[in-house]
């Protein structure tokens, strides 16, 4: 396709090429169904050329393009997966996907009301007019974690905007960082289409995606993300399910187990802190449940499927 539209446009370039040397504000940007972010000189269309350029690829709206040298090299790795673009990695990250109720003409007083919230500026990359992501790298300590319902308000009181954020959870390959994000996008659009919730994170989530998944690709991220590094250690998965299944009741689930209570208490603090979810919650303890019960499912499965 591209090849095809480089004839029609010469001036049509990808933003690897592009490297961010040309103007980026006299070029019309689009995602082609690649998700490859081109670019075409404005000079060069007519209104006609932009409406049939809406019609087969979806418009990047160029109208807030990355502003720093750390903001271009997470352009780069999301849209074009190019994990050189960092000159130094982050260990953690993670994905905080934003949606306004209309577009901003001017991003740079919405940019600075969220740099004021952090105490070191993030990284801010705009899809659309009227989405884009903020990328914490690594996790908050106590003193700095962000309420994303005061800043809501803060929009809705200095801005006039309704704002929606979906946290997603701390990665450390960013070599996943493309399919992070596709998958955040996808999972945000079904949310939508249950929950009216401003702010939304990826555990409570979890009752709203499951009926709607059907790659097996997205069940296994999301049982990843959900389960973290205990997702292989099935003595722990048991007692925590068994915990569930006795609504919580760490006597009674410590007689289940034939485990003194002080032992299932221990465990339960180890699932919460290496997932960073409290199943002592009932948002936590309703996800983890779900998720259990499909890793069970999943595996059951396998085993029928390869009897030997």
């Amino acid at each position: 396709m591209i090849n095809k539209l480089k004839k029609i446009f010469p001036s049509l370039i990808n933003s690897q090429q592009n490297k961010f040397e040309h103007s980026i504000d006299d070029y019309s940007w689009f995602v082609t169904p690649e998700n490859e972010i081109i670019g075409i000189k404005k000079s060069e269309l007519n209104n006609k050329d932009q409406a049939l350029l809406q019609l087969i690829l979806t418009p990047y709206r160029g109208v807030h393009p990355p502003v720093t040298r750390h903001e271009k090299a997470w352009f780069q790795l999301i849209f074009e997966q190019d994990v050189t673009a960092f000159n130094n990695k982050p260990l953690n990250y993670r994905f905080i996907l934003f949606t306004l109720s209309e577009p901003l003409s001017d991003p740079t007083d919405f940019r600075a009301a969220i740099d004021g919230l952090y105490s070191s500026r993030p990284a801010i990359i705009w899809i659309d007019q009227e989405s884009g992501i903020i990328i914490e790298e690594e996790p908050l300590n106590e003193e700095d974690m962000i309420s994303y319902e005061q800043m809501i308000e803060v929009f809705t009181t200095d801005f006039y905007l309704d704002v929606h954020f979906y946290i997603g959870p701390y990665l450390s390959n960013l070599a996943q960082a493309h399919a992070y994000f596709q998958w955040m996008q996808q999972s945000f659009a079904k949310i939508n289409t249950f929950s009216i919730k401003s702010v939304m994170n990826y555990v409570s989530a979890v009752p709203y995606l499951l009926p709607t998944m059907k790659e097996i690709n997205d069940i296994h991220f999301l049982i990843h993300v959900i389960l973290k590094e205990t997702a292989n250690d099935e003595e722990l998965l048991r007692t925590i399910q068994t915990f569930l299944e006795c609504n919580s009741n760490a006597s009674l689930a410590a007689k289940e187990l034939y485990m003194h209570r002080n032992s299932l208490q221990y465990r339960i603090d180890k699932f919460i802190e290496k997932t960073n979810i409290d199943v002592k919650q009932f948002e936590g303890a309703l996800s983890v449940y779900l998720i259990l019960l499909l890793k069970r499912h999943l595996e059951s499965a396998s085993q029928h499927s390869n009897p030997n």
